[in-house]
C-alpha cells in the first residue's frame, strides 16, 4: 500500500514504530516503557553537587535518575545572549530547583536539565517534594503523530482503543492489523539500521562508524562503470549523500557528523556543487541539522543538536556494527514466544544465555505482559554454554 503510514508494532516491553512513504522506510524508533525518554519532561530536582570545572550542577529529577544543569541554563530569568554567571552563585547543594529536560542520557553522559522555563511551570513542580517526576515528556507515538501521517495500523486492539482517545482528530486513520505487523521486508530493514556497511547504487558502500567524538560515514565507490572515473566519483559522491543524510534519520545520529566523500574533487565548483547537494539532501531527511561545509582536510562536517540517543545505543553498545545487548534479545524474545503460541496449542519456552534470562526477569512488567497474552507463564531456561545471540524459543511440548 502506498502513501504515508506510521506502523506500531507493540510487544511486552517494546514498542516499535516504523514510518513508510510510499513503500520507502523514512523514519524508524523504539521505545521501552521500563527506560522511557525524559526529554521534555517537567521535573522538581535537587541540586546534588556543584561541578564548576564543568560550569553547572549535578541534579536528582527522581529518586532513581540524574541530570546535568549548564551554568547557562540555571538562571530562569537569564536572556539569550546575556553573561553566564559562575554555577556557584546560582544554585546550592541541596536546594529544589524546578527542570524540563533538553537532552536524554547518552554516551556514557547523564539527561540535561534547563531551569528557563516558564513561571507557571515552575509553580507546577513546587507542589511536589523533589527529586520528583511532575509531568513526563511526549512519548515516541505523540512525537511520531506531531506529523499525522495517512493511515496508523497498530497490531494491539487495546493500543488502538487508547490512540483513538488520545487523539481524536485523527481516529479515523487507525486501524488494528493482524500480527505480525513487520513483514520480512520490513525487519530486514531495521536490522540493515544496526550494520556499519550501506550499500550504494552501482556497487558503492557507506560505512558508519560512532566514535564518542563524532559518527562518521566513510563513501567507497564501487567498480568503475562505463563512464570517466570523474564522472563515476561525482555520480557516487551525489548518491552517498542522500543515502548518508537517509541513514542519519534512521539511525537518529546526532552531535558532530563527518562525512568523507570518496576521491573529492579539488575544483571549487565541483565541490560546490557536492556542498549544494548535500544540504538539500539533509534539510530534507534531517531539517535540524547544518551541513557547515568542507573541513582543510576535505572532510564534511554536519552537525546535528544532540537531544535523542542514537538507535545503536538503545539497541545495544555502538560499535562498528552494533554489540546487541541481553535486553535487547530477551525483547525479541518476548515476541518470538508469541509467535510460537499462536501455532495451536503450542507451549513456548525461551532456552538463552544467563544473561539474556537475567534480563527477561529484570523486565518484570514485561514478563507479566507476555504471561497475560500466552496465558500461562513464560518458562525460563538458562544455558550456560549459548552465546547472549544464540537464544531460541521452542515448543515445550516437544521432546
Amino acid at each position: 500500500m502506498a502513501g504515508d503510514r506510521l506502523l506500531i508494532a507493540a510487544s511486552p516491553g517494546e514498542l516499535r514504530l516504523a514510518r513508510l512513504h510510499g513503500g520507502m522506510l523514512v523514519a524508524y524508533t523504539l521505545e521501552r516503557p521500563s527506560r522511557p525518554s525524559r526529554v521534555g519532561a517537567l521535573c522538581h530536582a535537587r541540586v546534588t553537587a556543584l561541578a564548576p570545572a564543568l560550569a553547572g550542577a549535578f541534579l536528582a529529577i527522581t529518586p532513581e535518575e540524574t541530570a546535568f544543569l549548564p551554568a547557562e541554563e540555571a538562571e530562569p530569568e537569564r536572556r539569550d545572549g546575556a553573561p553566564v554567571r559562575p554555577i556557584g552563585t546560582l544554585v546550592h547543594a541541596g536546594q529544589a530547583i524546578a527542570v524540563r529536560i533538553s537532552r536524554d542520557a547518552m554516551g556514557g553522559k547523564g539527561a540535561r536539565a534547563s531551569a528557563r522555563i516558564p513561571r507557571d511551570d515552575r509553580e507546577a513542580a513546587a507542589r511536589l517534594q523533589p527529586p520528583a517526576l511532575v509531568t513526563p515528556g511526549p512519548d515516541a507515538i505523540a512525537r511520531a503523530l506531531a506529523e499525522p501521517p495517512e493511515a496508523i495500523v497498530t497490531d494491539d486492539p487495546d493500543l488502538a482503543h487508547s490512540l483513538r482517545s488520545r487523539f481524536p482528530a485523527l481516529a479515523g486513520r487507525i486501524s488494528v492489523a493482524r500480527a505480525p505487523l513487520f513483514d520480512e521486508w520490513l525487519e530486514a530493514e531495521i536490522e540493515s539500521l544496526l550494520a556499519p556497511e550501506v550499500p550504494l547504487p552501482r556497487g558503492g558502500r557507506l560505512r558508519i562508524a560512532l566514535t564518542p567524538v563524532a559518527a562518521t560515514i566513510d563513501v567507497d565507490t564501487g567498480p568503475a562503470g562505463g563512464g570517466s572515473a570523474r564522472a563515476e566519483r561525482e555520480a557516487a559522491n551525489r548518491a552517498a549523500v542522500v543515502e548518508a543524510a537517509r541513514q542519519v534519520a534512521l539511525r537518529s545520529l546526532s552531535g558532530r557528523i563527518v562525512l568523507d566523500l570518496a576521491g573529492l574533487p579539488g575544483g571549487r565548483g565541483q565541490r560546490a556543487g557536492l556542498l549544494e547537494a548535500a544540504r538539500k539532501a539533509f534539510a530534507a531527511w534531517v531539517p535540524d541539522s547544518s551541513v557547515l561545509g568542507f573541513s582543510r582536510l576535505g572532510l564534511l562536517e554536519i552537525v546535528r543538536p544532540r537531544i535523542y540517543p542514537p538507535l545503536a545505543e538503545l539497541i545495544g553498545a555502538p560499535a562498528e556494527g552494533v554489540v546487541v545487548s541481553p535486553l535487547t534479545h530477551a525483547l525479541a524474545a518476548f515476541r518470538a514466544a508469541l509467535r510460537v503460541a499462536s501455532a495451536a496449542g503450542a507451549v513456548p519456552r525461551l532456552v538463552a544465555a544467563p544473561a539474556v534470562i537475567a534480563a527477561a526477569r529484570a523486565e518484570r512488567a514485561a514478563l507479566s505482559a507476555c504471561a497475560a497474552r500466552l496465558g500461562r507463564p513464560l518458562e525460563l531456561v538458562e544455558e550456560p554454554g549459548l552465546s547472549i545471540a544464540d537464544w531460541r524459543v521452542e515448543d515445550s511440548r516437544v521432546r
